[in-house]
């Protein structure tokens, strides 16, 4: 069973597929295992709870509009599993391919391990993994000084690939994920392994306007035409800092301590604010800085209780 993570709020446009491991043998509670949990530390359970959730085993980041970027990542959401291969072939044109551009291409080190199916499309495909494997989850961010916070919790971040832990096991566990060197097209094919999705959890704004828009209608045109949910949160979740670059040398900030307030359009400006940038104030220019935004390591459903509907500061144009 797969979810996904999207943030379309400007470019690259990331896709983050997450897997719900549903093995009887880790994640069946049965009811004895209920009413114990019943008189365990509250802290435990949600820890507990946050453990079992679905994990983060593929990445793919693409540069180009949201407008050519979207449907090339759900290209595959409807298409028949025995024909897959042949109907992308048709579809993925070079006139589409050459709007947009492959960023990266991760896959989970264990995932892959475990699953000889994926094994498989890799070498039918001739998809080789970079050297750029093994690595440790606390990695330098010396090459990043102003990306993030002076408060964040430098243990729970792989700045090298943007993924935040927000599981205390999960950071003290060495996460290994694998760049794949693969085209474009190839990464789409091995996307399409994971489709179709039953959900979709995605940033609803801050952003750039039209992405915000373009995203909106695509995902509601895409659930009305599928049996898929949607579920959103504000782009600050995924922020490892409380400003996120607007457009010229503007930038949205949030509220101190308000990371985990649910921002409705009664309340978004109470805690979300536009006022002059402090992100490359000497390289100033109309491109949003997507670098402080992680994916979490771990699907909370909790953690996305907003409306799925734009979140705008400033009047859509």
């Amino acid at each position: 069973m797969y979810k996904a993570i999207l943030l379309s709020i400007g470019t690259p446009t990331t896709l983050g597929i997450y897997y719900e491991d549903m093995s009887p043998n880790e994640d069946k509670i049965n009811k004895a295992s209920l009413k114990e949990a019943v008189y365990t530390d509250k802290a435990d359970n949600e820890s507990t709870l946050e453990n079992k959730a679905p994990k983060l085993i593929f990445i793919l980041r693409i540069d180009g509009k949201t407008s050519d970027v979207l449907p090339l990542l759900f290209v595959s959401h409807s298409l028949d599993k025995k024909t897959t291969y042949t109907s992308l072939e048709s579809l993925l044109t070079k006139e589409v391919l050459s709007k947009c551009s492959l960023a990266e291409c991760l896959i989970d080190s264990s995932f892959l391990k475990e699953n000889k199916e994926i094994k498989h499309i890799l070498e039918s495909l001739d998809i080789k993994d970079s050297i750029d494997s093994m690595y440790s989850n606390q990695t330098n961010s010396a090459n990043r000084p102003n990306c993030i916070d002076k408060g964040a919790n430098l243990e729970n971040l792989d700045t090298k690939h943007n993924i935040y832990f927000n599981e205390k096991i999960d950071s003290k566990t060495n996460i290994d994920f694998i760049k794949l060197d693969c085209s474009l097209t190839k990464a789409l094919y091995l996307l399409s392994y994971f489709m179709p999705l039953n959900a979709i959890y995605y940033s609803r704004g801050v952003g750039s306007l039209s992405a915000i828009k373009l995203t909106h209608v695509f995902l509601h045109t895409l659930a009305l035409s599928s049996d898929i949910k949607l579920y959103a949160t504000n782009s600050f979740y995924f922020a490892q800092t409380n400003e996120i670059k607007a457009f010229a040398n503007m930038s949205f900030y949030l509220k101190p301590d308000s990371k985990h307030v649910v921002i409705t359009d009664s309340n978004v400006k109470d805690y979300i604010h536009i006022a002059p940038s402090n992100i490359n104030a000497s390289n100033i220019n109309d491109s949003l800085d997507l670098s402080t935004l992680f994916l979490p390591y771990r699907l909370i459903h909790n953690d996305f209780l907003e409306s799925c509907t734009p979140l705008y500061v400033t009047p859509a144009v």
